[in-house]
Parts: structure tokens; C-alpha cells; sequence
């Protein structure tokens, strides 16, 4: 049994963790809702002023979410000029300095963009009102938190740490739950990079030109070390691809090569092979979709990379249906 101090802040404990997930919820079917909403607002012409990534300057690592992509841009609705930094449903969250680059590099300034404007309230306008980038995350965290709050809660109620009939807890079983999350949430993408891979190859082309071909480098730290008087930096280096093409009226900067996920190199030369095939002012073929003109490819049969999400969903498939098999024999076998 839990002594009374125990109980008292497992009960707390319980609570905050149910709030979390509660709020996530609401969160969630509150962005739903948005995006479904904002797809149908009235689009008009903008012109972006802005866009420059935000970092402290106490930057450390490149694994940390510590950056930000600052983006503003002008437009005119409701007969008013007005500006606006808003790019996604939900806001935009901290994210590493090499995923805010990318993002404030498909919105150079001085370029024009279609702005998504809240036909009751002009003050409110997006860029992309069909990204998901929020969703996933938002999701995975209310799985987690609500898992949680589960376990803590079925504690308090019971007034004392759960086990199962051989003694094993029953919150262990939350670390093979998430692993198997993070298999399906793996196997999610990749899934949707084979249906944008077949799909992109119908989709309709434009005349695009090559701005920057580059290798970025990334500096993380090793903490595996105990001895943290000498931490061990490790670079890694991707390839920094733009290039520019206009829809219309619209101009656009495109950032993928091809389908799956982004390729890390632990060598230099190899990154500056890759970016090689691609020299500044080449003229490519831009394969974009015509719903969503700003989400384009130029190589949409190169499947590179697009494995990756698979092997991961399988490797943390396994680690997951292991851990819960051993906990299951443990815990409930003879």
C-alpha cells in the first residue's frame, strides 16, 4: 500500500497527467477543425517581409528543438493592409535549426504566396492550412501522456502500486506500448511516402531553377560519456537543396529531391558528392501537387530514402513486441 504522502502525490500526479491529455485532445479535434476550416477560407495575394530562423545564442547542439522559423509576410483583405506570422493551423512549435531553415527557405523574402484569410475575421490568415506537421505530434503526445495517466490513475484509485500476479509493475508495460507507437507511427510514413511517390509521378510539371546546392553541417554532442568534462562533438552534414519555380502568378521554393526521409552523411566528401549532381542557376523539372502547389519534388521515381520510416517501424516493432512478450512471460507466466 502507498503510505499517505505517497498517495497523495501519485493522485497529484495522476491529475496533471489527465489534464495534459485532456488538453491534448482538445488541442487536436481543435486543429481538425481549423484545418477543415481554413481549407475553404477566401485566398488572396501576399508578399513575404520576412524570414529568418530564431535561435538563442546559448545554442549548443543541433539535436536541440531550440529554433525557430520567423516568417511574416504581407497582404491586403477586408480593404486593410495587414501582416501576419502565421504558417500552420496551431502555431508553429521549436524544432532544430536545420527543420527551421529548411521551412523559412521555401519563403524567401520579396517572394509571393498565397495567403488563406478567415473570411469573419481578416486578421486571421495562414500559408499552409492543410499541414499536418502538429497532428502527429500532438497525437503521439496524447497517447503517451494518456497512458500515463492511466497507470497513475488506476494507483490511486487502487492505493497502491499495481503489479501483476508474478510482481512485475504494471507501468513497465507502458515502454513497450510506446515503442509499438512509434512503430506505427513510423509505418504511417512510410505508407504516405509511397502513396506520394506514386502519385507525384502524374502530377503536373513546371520549369524550376536550382538556387542552392550546399552542404549544411550539424555539430551534436555525445552525452554517452559520463565524464561530462569532456563531451565528444559529432558532425554530420546534409545537403542543402533549393530551388525556385512559379505556379501562376505564385513563386515557390521547393527543398526535396525525392521521397523519404532527409539523408545524413558522417563524411563531408560524401555530402558534397551528393550535392554535386546540382550546380547553382540549373535548370530542373518540378513536379508539384496541384492542390498543394508548394509541396514539390523533382525526382518523384527516386525512392532514396524512402525506406527508412520502414526500418525503423520494423526495428521498434521488435523491441516493443520483445519487451511486452518477456513482460507478459514474467509477469503472468508459470
Amino acid at each position: 500500500m502507498l503510505d499517505p504522502q505517497h498517495l497523495l502525490w501519485t493522485q497529484i500526479a495522476a491529475g496533471v497527467c489527465l489534464l495534459i491529455f485532456g488538453g491534448q485532445l482538445f488541442n487536436l479535434f481543435r486543429m481538425r477543425s481549423q484545418m477543415r476550416s481554413a481549407a475553404s477560407w477566401t485566398k488572396t495575394e501576399g508578399v513575404i517581409t520576412v524570414s529568418k530562423v530564431d535561435q538563442p545564442p546559448s545554442h549548443v547542439s543541433d539535436d536541440l528543438n531550440d529554433a525557430s522559423p520567423i516568417i511574416r509576410y504581407r497582404y491586403r483583405a477586408g480593404g486593410q493592409d495587414l501582416e501576419s506570422d502565421r504558417i500552420i493551423p496551431g502555431g508553429q512549435p521549436l524544432t532544430t535549426r536545420l527543420l527551421a531553415g529548411k521551412q523559412v527557405a521555401r519563403y524567401p523574402v520579396g517572394a509571393r504566396v498565397d495567403v488563406y484569410v478567415d473570411p469573419d475575421d481578416s486578421k486571421n490568415a495562414l500559408l499552409e492550412p492543410g499541414a499536418k506537421n502538429n497532428l502527429v505530434g500532438l497525437l503521439a503526445f496524447a497517447v503517451v501522456f494518456g497512458l500515463i495517466a492511466a497507470v497513475l490513475t488506476a494507483h490511486a484509485l487502487a492505493g497502491k502500486v499495481l503489479y501483476t500476479s508474478k510482481g512485475v509493475p504494471l507501468f513497465a508495460f507502458a515502454f513497450p506500448a510506446v515503442a509499438i507507437l512509434g512503430a506505427i507511427l513510423s509505418l504511417v510514413a512510410f505508407v504516405r511516402g509511397l502513396r506520394l511517390a506514386r502519385a507525384s509521378a502524374r502530377w503536373p510539371t513546371a520549369a524550376g531553377t536550382i538556387t542552392t546546392a550546399d552542404v549544411i553541417e550539424e555539430v551534436t554532442e555525445d552525452t554517452s560519456d559520463n565524464d561530462r568534462s569532456t563531451i565528444r562533438k559529432i558532425y554530420r552534414y546534409q545537403v542543402d537543396l533549393r530551388y525556385a519555380y512559379q505556379i501562376g502568378k505564385r513563386d515557390f521554393v521547393g527543398t526535396a529531391e525525392n521521397w523519404g526521409w532527409t539523408e545524413v552523411y558522417g563524411l563531408r566528401e560524401v555530402a558534397e558528392k551528393a550535392a554535386g549532381r546540382y550546380t547553382p542557376g540549373q535548370p530542373v523539372i518540378v513536379y508539384y501537387d496541384p492542390a498543394q502547389p508548394g509541396n514539390a519534388v523533382l525526382e518523384p521515381g527516386n525512392r532514396k530514402g524512402s525506406m527508412a520510416p520502414l526500418v525503423v517501424s520494423v526495428i521498434a516493432a521488435g523491441i516493443g513486441l520483445v519487451m511486452l512478450a518477456v513482460f507478459i512471460n514474467v509477469g503472468f507466466g508459470g
